[in-house]
């Protein structure tokens, strides 16, 4: 006796139980009912295909065995009966199967079903059983082969479980050996053809049960993969209404955000046009004050800090928003005099410009406003990063192509807008660890454009009167004529880039302010490979377009960063953010801290 099964409310020995398990696999409770539908439905399937051609079998065998008067007289009194027998035994087995199968048309898809299969699968078991007997009964044939063949048919073409293949089959051993017994006369004989039955009958069980169970796991396999294939439908459903929520609401608050941009935009510029007004007064009556106290609210919003910066007419304070809890850059100035009032117009402008482009490479301007007292300030978003190095080792080609790219696509974000810089130079570019790299900041020369020339203001810069960085500066900036364009701030990036890639500024020779405006005016920039060989040809021939002297032969600043960028992935260069937090100096200097900035520059009267 084996070992008792694990299983406490099964007193079977273990190896009838692991049996048990591989002739019949076990399947979860409610899979059951369902393997036993698709079981009785196939059987009724594959005999309603093939009974159309054992019925026309059984006529056939009719037609031909069935003897009349006359042949009788002419054939062997045994071979007469064997036919005899043969006929009787088609026309019986015809006249059980025709109703049979009628009531598995009709019944077979109910439970019902499920009884008629079986019933056909023993009238056939038992046809062959009784061909075997009636075989016996002729001169030349003798053994069992009709039984045998329908026994190993049956098993492979019916799926019945183990207790009905064990029932089934044993109805037909008997059938089998009470046939042999009574229709062969040979002891010898008989003996041989019944162990040869009973050995058939017996595969045939084992193959039974071994289809049976093959069938089984079949059907537990396929219910696995479709169970899993609606849980992950069902999972990608519900993840793409996620997704699909998230995306809505994404687009909802983008769509909110902007809006209160442009609104918040709006009111810089209004507010703008407000001061404006205010700015005679500002200029009578008040000398600075020197520095705002720790912790004083301007406009009842933003608290004053620590300060960062100081220019000729201001300061600039680390500040706290009181509304969103978010860091700031204050800048305050305040007019002591008339003489003040150009530079602080140059402020009220440079808020204007700011607040009306929205890219991630330019500083953006909070709000602007003029304080209880009579101070004129601006608050512009707080970055975190370091000066960008103007002197020192040449930088990586690819990662100049990687910075221009991203610089140019700022300034093409302004130029969109109207907007021209006016002062493109390295000190007014921050590098950052975030996206996109770099913070173009100061646009408080900035002035705007329309159709390719600048619109004088009453109040502003005018014809003949010269702005900007002179080492920076394009020839017709330099001139002080009115058309100045954003080629003039592609001009400037160009220089920027020429510095950055050969270490040197392409009139560096020039020391004194009239050589440098000559240069600008007359001499033709230098080849960035004349001073360093390696610089690739393709971007030093980028660097000598935007250097130009004619504007109209520069390239705009969205294809400049177009072609800087496609340069940058040809030599796999990684976003600027990751670059700016490496020092990408070849390591000719050594990285600086990091520096807070918000337009670190303050105009000076």
């Amino acid at each position: 006796m084996g070992a008792a099964s694990p299983n406490r409310g099964d007193r079977r020995p273990a190896w009838v139980v692991r049996v048990h398990a591989w002739l019949v696999p076990p399947l979860p409770p409610e899979l059951e009912e369902p393997f036993a539908r698709e079981s009785a439905e196939s059987n009724r399937l594959r005999i309603l295909v093939v009974a159309p051609f054992v019925l026309l079998g059984h006529i056939i065998h009719v037609a031909i065995y069935r003897t009349s008067a006359a042949e009788r007289a002419s054939l062997l009194p045994q071979v007469a009966e064997w036919r005899d027998a043969v006929a009787v035994m088609h026309m019986a087995t015809l006249a059980l199967a025709l109703p049979l199968l009628l009531l598995i048309l009709r019944y077979g898809r109910g439970r019902a079903g499920r009884v008629l299969a079986p019933a056909m699968t023993l009238l056939y078991l038992l046809h062959g059983a009784a061909a075997a007997g009636v075989d016996q009964l002729s001169v030349t044939v003798t053994g069992v082969a009709p039984f045998i063949a329908y026994c190993l048919f049956m098993a492979a073409f019916v799926t019945l479980t183990p207790r009905v293949a064990a029932l089934l089959y044993g109805l037909a051993a008997a059938a089998f050996f009470v046939a042999l017994a009574t229709m062969q006369p040979s002891p010898s004989v008989r003996l041989a053809l019944m162990s040869n039955g009973g050995s058939i009958v017996v595969v045939s069980l084992v193959l039974s049960w071994l289809f049976y169970g093959a069938r089984r796991r079949d059907f537990g396999q396929r219910a696995t993969i479709e169970r899993q294939r609606e849980s992950l439908a069902a999972l990608n459903t519900g993840l793409e209404k996620r997704v699909s929520e998230q995306v809505s609401e994404i687009v909802k608050r983008a769509e909110e955000v902007e809006q209160l941009n442009a609104q918040l935009r709006e009111r810089v510029r209004a507010r703008s046009s407000e001061l404006s007004m205010a700015l005679a007064k500002l200029a009578q009556d008040r000398e600075i004050d020197g520095s705002l106290r720790h912790g004083v609210l301007l406009g009842d919003r933003f608290q004053v800090g620590s300060i960062l910066g100081q220019g000729g007419m201001g300061v600039v304070y680390e500040g706290i928003d009181r509304t969103t809890s978010a860091r700031v850059a204050i800048k305050v100035i305040q007019a002591g005099s008339s003489q003040q009032l150009a530079a602080l117009r140059r402020f009220l402008r440079e808020a204007k410009a700011c607040a009306t482009v929205a890219h991630p490479a330019i500083v953006r301007v909070l709000h602007v406003d003029v304080s209880d007292d009579g101070m004129f300030f601006q608050v512009q978003e707080l970055i975190e990063g370091r000066p960008l190095r103007s002197e020192g080792r040449p930088w990586d080609a690819g990662v100049v192509a990687r910075f221009g790219a991203v610089l140019c696509e700022g300034l093409a974000a302004a130029h969109d807008l109207g907007i021209v810089h006016r002062d493109v130079k390295p000190s007014n570019v921050l590098l950052t660890p975030a996206f996109p790299g770099l913070k173009l900041f100061d646009f408080g020369i900035a002035k705007l454009y329309e159709d390719g020339h600048a619109l004088e203001e009453a109040d502003g810069t005018h014809t003949g009167v010269i702005l900007g960085t002179p080492a920076f500066m394009s020839p017709e900036q330099v001139e002080g004529m009115r058309a100045v364009t954003a080629a003039s701030d592609v001009y400037a990036a160009g220089l920027v880039l020429f510095l950055l890639l050969t270490g040197k500024h392409p009139f560096d020779a020039e020391r004194t302010l009239h050589g440098i405006v000559y240069s600008h005016l007359c001499v033709p920039a230098p080849d960035a490979r004349s001073l360093l060989p390696s610089v690739p040809e393709a971007l030093a021939e980028l660097v000598s377009r935007c250097l130009e002297k004619d504007p109209v032969l520069r390239p705009s600043a969205r294809e400049l960063g177009r072609k800087l960028a496609a340069l940058a992935n040809e030599r796999h260069v990684p976003p600027l953010e990751t670059l700016t937090s490496i020092e990408p100096l070849n390591g000719a200097q050594k990285a600086e801290p990091a520096t807070t900035i918000a337009a670190r520059e303050v105009p000076a009267a």
